[in-house]
């Protein structure tokens, strides 16, 4: 499911300050048109968070299945730091429905549903995704309102109990009172070899602007090994 997974890959994402919901709306752009929707229901306390996304994709004439998934995920947070305790999600083809369901216990998941498998030698273990957040709270974690001084530091793992990846953006550009985040997204385990030789490792920019005291994400650009891909708030 492409759009899926380059929205996965675009972290593959606004939040208040205090514990009022908000929501926020996305449009999914690749190969220069417009593959998917996101819309984000997000819940941020000093302790802990809640987020809520839907995801569906466009069909673009038959080019890419229409797929929609509802994500949940909730857990504690200590500043800049998150920690998931459950994750969600559930996605129907229009002919087929499934639920992947990860629990947390220190720091690793353990999943259920139809979409895990055993990836026999090519598995994730524990020891590899200690510490790794599900792909919502990642997106979370890019797109919600920051300071200035949180931003361009993130290095986070990320499971979605089969794959496991990177979202690095550590490279920091300032210009015209935006910022933009540089880095990369890396898969790192649970991939065959067939995979990994369409590519690894692929570049990632999130562009900040002024929003009262905060920084606000309006578009995060990726390459992806379907090309070029945008998501940008509407």
């Amino acid at each position: 499911m492409p759009a899926f997974r380059i929205c996965v890959l675009l972290l593959i994402l606004c939040l208040p300050t205090t514990g009022i919901a908000e929501q926020s709306r996305f449009a999914l752009r690749a190969l220069g048109v417009k593959v998917g929707e996101m819309a984000l229901t997000s819940d941020l306390s000093t302790s802990g968070y809640a987020v809520r996304g839907r995801l569906s994709t466009t069909g673009l004439a038959g080019a890419i299945k229409r797929v929609s998934f509802v994500l949940e995920a909730q857990g504690r947070r200590d500043g800049n730091r998150f920690f998931p305790r459950l994750y969600i999600e559930d996605m129907d083809t229009g002919r087929r429905e499934s639920r992947v369901r990860l629990e947390y216990r220190n720091g690793v998941a353990r999943a259920s549903g139809p979409k895990i498998s055993d990836r026999g030698e090519y598995a994730v273990t524990d020891a590899q995704q200690r510490g790794a957040v599900d792909p919502l709270t990642g997106i979370f974690m890019v797109l919600r309102d920051q300071d200035t001084a949180s931003l361009c530091t993130l290095r986070q793992k990320l499971f979605d109990g089969e794959r496991l990846t990177e979202i690095a953006l550590t490279r920091r550009i300032e210009e015209k009172g935006q910022i933009r985040c540089v880095g990369a997204f890396t898969r790192l385990a649970g991939y065959p070899p067939g995979d990994l030789r369409t590519g690894s490792r692929f570049p990632v920019s999130v562009t900040y602007v002024p929003f009262g005291d905060m920084m606000r994400a309006t578009r995060v650009e990726a390459q992806t090994i379907y090309g070029a891909a945008v998501v940008v708030r509407k």
